[in-house]
């Protein structure tokens, strides 16, 4: 599911060592971007990032790249929610150039228990957080 209004942005510029000898910004440099706006976006509902037991980790990532970025352009990078459930996040994520759009992603985050090795249950915390992000945004479509 698609939502705009995104109820998170930052933004980026691409700086002289995102770009190879042509000045475009290498596609790695930009999932950076997606990752440095989901630390963010999940710092600012007040999560916890830090080192601990159980941890978010990226399960998937799906990216479609339609337009190249360049040296010194100035990049929003949104983040939102797409689903919640007990064992998942998916975020979506949509980097613009101005108006026009140069990038849309998505990735699932499952959550490691790294005592025991194994994939857990989300921290309730995070599945309330998130949700009411979700519900936040649907509220601002209608």
């Amino acid at each position: 599911m698609s939502r705009t209004p995104e109820p998170f942005c930052c933004s980026v510029t691409v700086e002289f060592e995102d770009v190879d000898s042509y000045g475009i910004a290498h596609h790695s440099r930009l999932v950076c971007y997606l990752e440095r706006a989901r630390l963010r976006f999940i710092k600012g509902l007040g999560l916890e990032l830090g080192p601990g037991q159980v941890v978010p980790v990226l399960h998937d990532l799906r990216v479609r790249f339609s337009k190249p970025v360049k040296l010194l352009e100035r990049l929003d990078v949104s983040v939102f929610v797409e689903s919640v459930s007990d064992y998942r996040l998916e975020l979506g994520y949509r980097i613009r150039r101005g108006a026009e759009t140069v990038l849309r992603a998505s990735t699932t985050i499952a959550f490691a228990d790294l005592a025991a090795g194994t994939i857990v249950a989300a921290p309730q915390a995070y599945v309330d957080a998130l949700a009411a992000a979700a519900r936040t945004d649907q509220d601002e479509q209608a």
